[in-house]
């Protein structure tokens, strides 16, 4: 199913590009001036504490956040004019699932996968997350492990050339973790872009190639997580240090 992931245009040079992002909540700047952007072909994790602004940075990018200022652009598109065309080309997995008790493994997956239109087969997606003996289950009835699969089932069938996953692997068992790690790594192989917001930096350590650590709402560090850990630094004292 590795297919499924491959992208075939690269129009632009990057797959996000982020400048100068200020989002509000009435007086309070969660997120300050934010710049980077996230490659073709890598994983991009945005880290820092919980209230750093990771999760609003994210919803901004994925167009379900207000800016207060700044420009996203998504695929060469601006995120406050996009297109249907565009949007169908946009994987997202939200941190809680956003997903409605009563709905059925395989029958969202299959919807989802009529929807985006992009010739994904629900079956192959469902079994490729690891639930194909749940596929008849409702959400409420999935464990929290199961769901977070669930959730990136969803994700995966517009077939992305950027995908934005929050914590996708929280809450989820080692086996499950190595699931992820493996469809991160197909997503990576066919070219998409992989924009990653998570609290375990052991995993972003594993999984990314680029980190954009940011503290208080702003940049403390943007760099290659090979650059960070240079000398064997474990990346989790690198980011606490940033962040102190």
């Amino acid at each position: 199913m590795s297919t499924v992931f491959v992208v075939n245009q690269r129009q632009h040079n990057n797959a996000l590009d982020v400048r100068n992002l200020v989002i509000r909540y009435g007086d309070v700047t969660a997120v300050d001036a934010v710049s980077f952007s996230a490659a073709f072909g890598e994983v991009t994790a945005v880290l820092g504490r919980n209230g750093a602004g990771k999760t609003s940075t994210l919803e901004a990018c994925e167009g379900v956040r207000r800016a207060a200022s700044g420009t996203i652009r998504v695929l060469g598109a601006d995120i406050s004019s996009i297109n249907n065309d565009v949007r169908a080309r946009i994987g997202v997995m939200l941190q809680d699932g956003g997903i409605a008790p009563n709905a059925r493994v395989r029958s969202l997956v299959r919807h989802y996968c009529t929807l985006y239109a992009r010739g994904v087969d629900a079956d192959e997606l469902v079994a490729k997350v690891g639930l194909h003996d749940r596929r008849s289950s409702t959400w409420r009835r999935l464990s929290g492990g199961e769901r977070q699969r669930f959730s990136l089932a969803l994700a995966l069938a517009a077939a992305p050339e950027i995908a934005f996953l929050d914590e996708p692997t929280a809450g989820v068992d080692l086996d499950g973790r190595e699931m992820i790690r493996g469809i991160i790594a197909d997503l990576v192989h066919g070219g998409c872009g992989v924009v990653l917001a998570t609290h375990d930096l052991d995993e972003a350590e594993r999984v990314a190639h680029r980190a954009v650590v940011l503290h208080q709402g702003k940049v403390a560090l943007n760099d290659t997580i090979a650059s960070l850990c240079a000398g064997g630094r474990r990346l989790e004292d690198v980011v606490r240090e940033a962040t102190r």
